[in-house]
């Protein structure tokens, strides 16, 4: 009997507590149900990488998205959402040693240049059930610096709907990057490490759109530890390699008039404690 008490208290207090988890999982669905979607632009920077042709044009759409709120569904109305060009001021992201580097190295773009919107009323519009758009964009090849990058910033303004949608405040400006990237560095390469007279053998393979895999990473030549690189703007930039170590690059590597590759202060760090090697200059030498 005292046995059957006990389960009886248990189970009125178990009872009760569990309503008191519902009662919470309603009042947090109803609240998220009635919050405003939010909507912004995907990053907050926009990079447009492009293959060099003379007199190209290309076409590039800026994503503009439903990034959340509500009960995680689309807008079943029209959100149209109007934007117009900023400054870096307007990323907040950035700092002021990022906005000086970029005003000191890049090119400001201008529209009717180097580029031009394809909108002209500068509207985005997102459908009724969709959770994106995209603000289209016409580049012009010959109008860009191959070695370097060029770019603008653009604001979302305002946003018309009858739904309850509201642009994320750090969503609102997007820092878009233009580039254009080299297609041919994918040959053999005879490599000096670090002022060695050891010559390494290396190749270079082109993935596309100036992203390249190199056949194992600096170190560890033949072994089959690939590693990627993007060709861009004048420079050999690394995206990543087989392993989780951190790749160091002091300063992006560069082409010289030769099409031979230079790697100046790269190295290979560790998760913790000093790295296993950094400060070397790597030079690949076109066969």
């Amino acid at each position: 009997m005292k046995n059957l008490k006990n389960y009886l208290i248990a189970a009125l207090a178990c009872a009760s507590f569990t309503s008191c988890i519902v009662d919470d999982e309603i009042e947090t669905n109803t609240e998220l149900f009635n919050s405003p979607l939010v909507t912004g632009f995907k990053s907050d920077n926009t990079l447009a990488n492009f293959v060099q042709e003379s007199g190209r044009t290309f076409d590039f759409g800026v994503p503009v998205e439903v990034i959340g709120g509500a009960s995680g569904q689309p807008s079943n109305s029209q959100i149209t959402m109007s934007y117009e060009l900023g400054t870096l001021d307007d990323v907040k992201s950035l700092s002021d040693s990022a906005k000086q580097n970029i005003i000191n190295n890049d090119i400001l773009a201008v529209e009717g240049t180097h580029y031009d919107f394809v909108d002209t009323v500068r509207d985005a519009v997102i459908t009724p059930g969709q959770t994106f758009d995209l603000i289209d964009l016409k580049i012009y090849n010959d109008a860009l610096d191959g070695g370097k990058t060029t770019y603008f910033v653009l604001n979302l303004k305002t946003v018309t709907t009858i739904d309850n949608v509201v642009i994320g405040e750090q969503l609102k400006s997007t820092l878009v990057q233009i580039q254009l990237c080299r297609t041919d560095l994918a040959v053999p390469y005879t490599t000096y490490y670090n002022g060695g007279t050891t010559a390494r053998a290396h190749t270079v393979a082109h993935l596309g759109d100036g992203n390249y895999e190199l056949d194992s990473m600096f170190g560890w030549p033949g072994a089959g530890y690939t590693s990627n690189f993007f060709a861009c703007a004048g420079n050999l930039t690394f995206t990543g390699w087989r392993f989780s170590n951190p790749i160091i690059q002091g300063a992006p590597g560069s082409v010289d008039a030769s099409s031979n590759l230079v790697f100046t202060d790269f190295g290979i760090g560790r998760a913790s404690g000093a790295p296993i090697f950094s400060g070397w200059t790597i030079l690949m030498d076109k066969n």
